[in-house]
């Protein structure tokens, strides 16, 4: 199977050093292009001499807290560079391991390459190509005809910078509006929100057909997860879980991965974000009397890591359209916004789903949460590896595969018979928040689908079956059928 290629841009808070981490067990999965740091309104190095420029409000521009920040010409909660190659090292340290239980593990070297700054300067800086900047401006002109994939885990002012570069070089050239169709459909932005203004004020503006993907997911892997339902995902978010399964001591890259009041001192960071190490932050942090207190080594955050969630789609069919849904959730495109020119912009935004928690209650909620448990005990069994220089000493996903395809189609009230086979045991529902009204009158008997009389031509009913392991984990790996009537 081809493998998707993807760029990381990051500000480095410490949920993207947790991020970075995380992603770092996965770079089997696809092609790692770039490691990039950027600046974000949250985190910036400073300029001498820079002074934050009044912006116009109006409807297009940057809606974010940005405002509460500055000045641009010093340091704000910047935790410097040298993080990335120290997780890099700890990756080194794991290498051969994690070799031993899956190919494609790129080298560590190999990382380090294409590890890169980018524009850092303060929040939304643009000012000049720099080494980050100029390595994704190669990747989105190359001849690959795969989508680039560029996960935005801080501002988008280093895409910006890249893509205005190609502006500056071919707007006036005889083949621009070609190269300009080709790069909007080539590119494709998986981001946390919006971190900086250039989404709005460049991108946009002048690339409104370019994909941009709000993955924000936020109480469901990030800082505000101890107010989501309870039920098992909420089980593997907390102590016990991280301590017995990611906290181990079996893998280096694990071992810097922070938790709730763990010790860990974050440079640059103020004492009401020293989640480590101090001990009045339950007090003092942004959430503080909103949501419940953690336990020392709670799960703190990857608030960015759906991102790449939504390019691991353990065979969910998300990418094909993310109004599928998947293990990153589900989106929808917005239908309300356009740019200052009165073009819609390609913009696509979380959908609640249905869950049912613990105690038999359901409500809707981040689309996203059902599968964190999947995640985590995903990300537990990549930490074993680690630790197990044998194939046979550790726990893999299990095989899934669908006979009758992934594609079928059936009349209304016809049975339709979907065929799977595993290693596991397999279970299926209806997905019916991403499909047709009439999915909710349809019956499944184990994989046998009765189709409503009610539906209708070009209805879609998605049937999602899944194959769980029976090890200590309980890993997991799906399918995704979508019957379409006909």
């Amino acid at each position: 199977m081809e493998k998707i290629r993807t760029i990381i841009t990051q500000d480095a808070e410490v949920d993207d050093q947790n991020s970075l981490r995380h992603f770092l067990f996965y770079t089997n999965e696809v092609e790692l292009q770039g490691i990039v740091q950027t600046s974000s309104k949250f985190h910036w190095i400073g300029v001498p001499g820079a002074v934050k420029p009044k912006r116009e409000k109006n409807a297009y521009a940057f809606g974010g807290d940005a405002d509460l920040n500055g000045p641009y010409d010093r340091p704000y909660r910047w935790p410097g560079t040298d993080w990335m190659w120290r997780v890099i090292d700890d990756y080194e340290k794991d290498y051969p391991n994690l070799c031993v239980h899956s190919d494609g593990y790129p080298t560590p070297d190999y990382l380090r390459s294409i590890t890169k700054i980018g524009n850092i300067g303060y929040e939304g800086e643009m000012e000049r190509p720099t080494e980050g900047s100029e390595l994704i401006r190669s990747k989105i002109l190359d001849d690959d005809p795969r989508p680039l994939y560029l996960q935005v885990w801080g501002g988008t002012n280093t895409i910006a910078r890249a893509l205005l570069d190609i502006q500056n070089e071919y707007e006036h050239t005889p083949e621009w509006p070609a190269l300009h169709e080709k790069i909007s459909q080539k590119v494709i932005m998986t981001a946390c929100g919006e971190q900086d203004p250039t989404y709005r004020s460049y991108i946009a503006e002048n690339w409104p057909d370019i994909q941009f993907v709000k993955t924000l997911q936020m109480g469901s892997y990030a800082y505000g997860w101890m107010a989501m339902p309870e039920g098992d995902s909420k089980d593997t978010l907390r102590a016990p879980f991280m301590k017995q399964e990611i906290l181990n001591g079996k893998s280096a890259l694990a071992n810097g991965y922070c938790v709730w009041m763990d010790g860990h001192y974050y440079e640059g960071e103020g004492a009401d974000c020293q989640f480590g190490t101090n001990p009045s932050i339950q007090d003092e942090w942004f959430l503080a009397g909103r949501i419940p207190k953690a336990a020392p080594f709670d799960f703190l955050s990857e608030g960015d890591s759906p991102t790449f969630f939504l390019l691991f789609n353990w065979g969910f069919r998300t990418l094909e359209d993310f109004s599928y849904g998947g293990i990153a959730g589900r989106y929808a495109r917005v239908s309300d916004q356009c740019n200052s020119k009165g073009e819609p912009v390609n913009v696509w935004d979380i959908v609640y789903d249905n869950y049912t928690d613990r105690d038999g209650n359901t409500a809707l909620t981040e689309s996203m949460w059902p599968y964190v448990c999947d995640i985590q005990r995903d990300f537990a069994a990549r930490v074993a590896w680690c630790g197990a220089p044998a194939y046979e000493d550790a726990e893999h996903a299990p095989a899934l595969t669908v006979p009758t395809g992934l594609d079928m189609t059936a009349a209304p009230g016809a049975l339709v018979k979907i065929e799977a086979v595993s290693n596991g045991t397999v279970s299926s529902r209806i997905y019916e928040e991403a499909s047709c009204p009439a999915a909710k009158e349809a019956v499944l008997e184990g994989l046998d689908l009765h189709v409503p009389a009610s539906a209708m031509p070009g209805d879609k009913i998605h049937v999602i079956i899944k194959a769980q392991d029976g090890g200590h984990l309980h890993l997991t790996h799906y399918a995704q059928v979508i019957v379409t009537i006909c």
